[in-house]
């Protein structure tokens, strides 16, 4: 089958990069042609991801190697770059395509190239949060506002039509698909979301928190009430939204290498419980609000609502984020899984390639988990 689509990765020696590699393997219409790292440049893919063996038999460089990315039919940039580095090396990038100002042409124009930041550099639209949180990134004006956010769940139509896009965060993505239903209704009040993360979430490089001796059967929460994620999950959820609602957000470390769960405790008003109840009832039922559920996520194969709770194994190793729900009168329990590193990263971008390009969302990513773990 013909290779219609080639990708260079920034930042290969990453978690985020091994991943993108991992699925692109699968693609019928992807041809990796560059992957870029300062690190490791000189040595072959497989030698940084020995896991790859047989399936890349690529050079890792220090520069993307445009003569080999541009001139077919579409050309895509994943930068899997840390916070703070994306950005800057992403405007370079697109200053090299298009010296005369960092901008990409159409797809139907000179070069038809686009550029996939999987970092938080891009994410957050409102400049307060933005330094709030990223302050290691200057804000690039002029840059900014060509990046569409990339949860394509919510904004499947806008993805189709960018050429720049901002992944979504990964503790993001499962809190926003976890109580999106219930939040878009007229609900007032406070969404308190409890994220559990693996280890692989924090990256490659050897942390104090990461380190196995450290995190082995112990847990603990960082960044209470202090995380990038929260006004990334506010903003997803809408301006308005943002503004009658409240988050209280806290991320904890799970002792296992992939996977992220969250749940998210909602308290309905009287308005908002009878907006989710079923005819002839004032509160909502498990059956009313999986039924929301799965109109509200119709048309999105990669969301499953199933009954009772979540499990990591369903999901680990796949694109999948599994949803379940329970209530309690006006009292509602939203939880999420997924596989940090695939629908909650590269999983995800490659989806959201997909769009971009004009295939099939699912291409190259219909697979299920890997059980046992």
């Amino acid at each position: 089958m013909m290779k219609t689509i080639k990708v260079a990765i920034l930042g290969g020696s990453g978690y985020g990069a091994g991943e993108l590699l991992r699925l692109l393997t699968q693609h019928p219409h992807v041809e990796v042609v560059s992957v870029v790292t300062s690190s490791q440049a000189g040595q072959r893919v497989d030698a940084v991801h020995p896991h790859l063996r047989g399936f890349y038999d690529l050079v890792m460089t220090e520069r993307i190697e445009f003569d080999r990315l541009l001139g077919g039919e579409h050309a895509v940039v994943f930068s899997a770059l840390p916070n703070g580095s994306s950005a800057a090396t992403i405007e370079a990038v697109m200053r090299q395509v298009s010296p005369s100002g960092p901008e990409f042409r159409d797809p139907g124009g000179r070069h038809g190239l686009r550029v996939i930041d999987l970092s938080g550099d891009f994410r957050l639209t409102r400049r307060e949060a933005h330094e709030a949180h990223y302050a290691e990134t200057p804000w690039m004006a002029e840059l900014r506002p060509r990046f569409v956010y990339g949860l394509p769940e919510l904004n499947r139509d806008r993805v189709r039509g960018a050429t720049c896009l901002a992944n979504p965060g990964c503790l993001a993505s499962a809190s926003i698909l976890a109580a999106a239903p219930l939040v878009g209704g007229g609900f007032r009040g406070t969404v308190v979301v409890d994220a559990k993360t693996g280890s692989s979430g924090s990256g490659r490089q050897l942390k104090e928190t990461t380190h196995h001796p450290t995190r082995h059967a112990d847990f603990r929460a960082y960044k209470p009430l202090a995380h990038q994620h929260e006004p990334e999950i506010l903003q997803a959820w809408g301006d308005a939204a943002g503004e009658r609602i409240a988050l209280s957000f806290v991320a904890q470390s799970m002792d296992v290498t992939r996977g992220i769960f969250v749940t998210a405790h909602v308290t309905l008003d009287e308005s908002g419980a009878a907006a989710l109840a079923a005819a002839g009832s004032s509160v909502p039922t498990a059956e009313s609000l999986a039924q929301r559920y799965r109109m509200f996520y119709a048309g999105s194969p990669f969301v499953r609502v199933i009954e009772g709770s979540p499990t990591l194994q369903d999901v680990v190793g796949s694109n999948f984020c599994d949803l379940g729900v329970a209530v309690r009168g006006r009292q509602v329990i939203a939880m999420a899984a997924l596989d940090n590193l695939v629908k909650g990263m590269a999983g995800t971008a490659i989806q959201n390639m997909n769009l971009m390009c004009g295939l099939e969302e699912t291409t190259g990513l219909w697979r299920p988990s890997v059980r046992p773990v």
